[in-house]
């Protein structure tokens, strides 16, 4: 009788086993069979403006960003995109449509200057810089290829500067691509040469240096760039001088790191790599503590005599000090975010409490985080242009966080204001035809519903923006809003996403 019962417990133990394994092969054959459709179905288009690129925007106060004040009440007519007259009481044919300002104020659209774009960037990220009135972005790093299924590549974003300028996608402008970084050690200054021309090639407008790139290499890039007529942007590599970057022609600067690190009274140590082996809590808090004002004064004069821009994306680090603050990633913007976004922030932040661990290394963050606010109000003062930029997925967002941290830093709101606007034009030549309301340049504007000369945050109450005169209104702004969100749920964006990670050579660099 045991061996019957035994044999009918082993059966019964095999049907289990088998149906168990018949349940778990079907589930994994409806999962891969819902992540192809994913992969299959298309994505969805964000919602568009009004079609119309001519109309009359009546009764606004303009502000005038090149002198920080704010005007009478007038009409602006524009005609196919472009401001064609501004005055009182002008006079339009009946079928031009009216947006009546109310006495709102109209500004140039803004402008975040260091960005970086996806694939899947037209549903995850371009409407909410539009909803957030960020008409123009500086794309900060294109693929190194000429095609990629994560990275967006400069033929992406020429293609979709055209269909936001058409109307046919909601998109800021690309007002300036930055080439793939370079970064490896072991590249050699041929080698860097020949990654030159083909970016060239390709239509990239700028050269990307990065952290590590080896000072020969870094010094013929340089000379490289020159001959191309590419300027040359991006981080200060660790072993360069600012003195000798800005003596090899480097153009842009990007983050808050810059000034903490240039006017730390052992800063050629450290760019050596003697202090390597030392804490981060503890070289951090030396980089303060050992501020070389000296040396900060002749770094800022240096910038300003050279012309080069510093874009100092301080809200990058506030996220370093708020590392271990568990409302940064519970606050409501987060909705805005694709799980594999949400997890690349989580993951950045932990790795960044454990590198900076305790009571102790988040002082030290927040200690550094205020330093480079000091010292980018310091270098304003002294005549560097500083402009703002983001560096995050949650750009149109942190867009005016980054402004609010620069009149927090020592800025007045004008002064943001242009730097957000016809600083940011000339920095990359585009000042005949963008930055402020005049006639003759394009109609990328953002209508607010108070003045924000009086108080910075007055940016965040956007009653219109319009693209090349095409309209999105309140309502059309909340759309926008609403679908971001939805395509950060979609199972659709994300099976894409995760896709396009793990087939992109870029991931790995990432």
């Amino acid at each position: 009788m045991r061996v019957e019962k035994d044999g009918r417990r082993r059966g019964r133990l095999l049907r289990s086993l088998r149906a168990g394994l018949i349940g778990v092969g079907t589930a994994l054959t409806v999962l891969v069979a819902v992540f192809l459709l994913c992969l299959w179905w298309p994505v969805a288009q964000a919602p568009l403006p009004d079609p119309a690129s001519t109309r009359l925007i009546r009764n606004a106060r303009i502000i005038d960003v090149q002198h920080g004040r704010v005007g009478a009440p007038a009409d602006i007519l524009i005609r196919n995109g472009y401001i064609a007259r501004i005055g009182a009481g002008l006079q339009v044919e009946a079928d031009v449509p009216i947006l009546e300002a109310d006495g709102r104020y109209l500004l140039p659209g803004f402008w975040d200057m260091h960005t970086h774009a996806f694939q899947l960037s037209p549903q995850l990220h371009f409407p909410l810089f539009v909803a957030h009135g960020v008409t123009g972005t500086r794309d900060m790093m294109d693929c190194p290829h000429e095609k990629d299924s994560l990275i967006a590549c400069v033929a992406d974003k020429r293609r979709w500067s055209g269909w936001a300028a058409a109307g046919r996608m909601t998109a800021p402008r690309f007002v300036q691509v930055a080439s793939f970084y370079f970064e490896d050690p072991a590249m050699t200054p041929a080698q860097a040469a020949q990654r030159a021309s083909v970016y060239q090639r390709r239509g990239v407008d700028a050269l990307k240096v990065y952290n590590r790139i080896a000072p020969a290499t870094y010094r013929h890039l340089a000379s490289e760039a020159r001959r191309l007529h590419m300027p040359l942007v991006g981080h200060l590599p660790k072993a360069i001088s600012l003195e000798d970057a800005l003596l090899q022609g480097q153009h842009s600067f990007e983050h808050g790191h810059l000034m903490v690190r240039h006017c730390f009274s052992d800063a050629a140590r450290w760019r050596a790599g003697a202090l390597d082996a030392v804490d981060p809590v503890l070289l951090a808090e030396r980089m303060v503590d050992g501020h070389d004002a000296a040396a900060c004064a002749r770094g800022f004069e240096a910038l300003r005599m050279a012309g080069s821009i510093w874009v100092p994306t301080h809200v990058t680090r506030e996220e370093d000090a708020r590392a271990t603050d568990p409302t940064f990633l519970a606050g409501p913007s987060m909705a805005y975010l694709d799980p594999l976004s949400r997890w690349a922030y989580a993951d950045d932040l932990a790795a960044t409490a454990a590198r900076y661990p305790g009571t102790r290394g988040a002082a030290a963050l927040q200690r550094y985080f205020d330093h480079g606010l000091a010292l980018t109000a310091a270098a304003h003062r002294a005549g560097v242009t500083v402009l703002v930029g983001t560096d995050t997925a949650l750009g149109g967002v942190r867009f005016h966080d980054e402004m609010a941290l620069l009149v927090r830093a020592g800025l007045s709101p004008a002064q943001v204001l242009r730097a957000a606007t016809l600083d940011a034009a000339r920095a990359v030549g585009r000042q005949e035809q963008h930055g402020s309301v005049e006639v003759g340049k394009r109609a990328d504007l953002v209508l607010l519903d108070a003045d924000p000369l009086v108080d910075i945050t007055h940016t965040r109450r956007i009653h219109a923006v319009l693209m090349a005169g095409r309209l999105h209104d309140r309502p059309r702004l909340d759309g926008l809003l609403a679908f971001v969100r939805d395509q950060a749920r979609s199972p659709v964006v994300w099976a894409k996403l995760v896709w396009g990670f793990l087939r992109s050579p870029v991931s790995a660099e990432l």
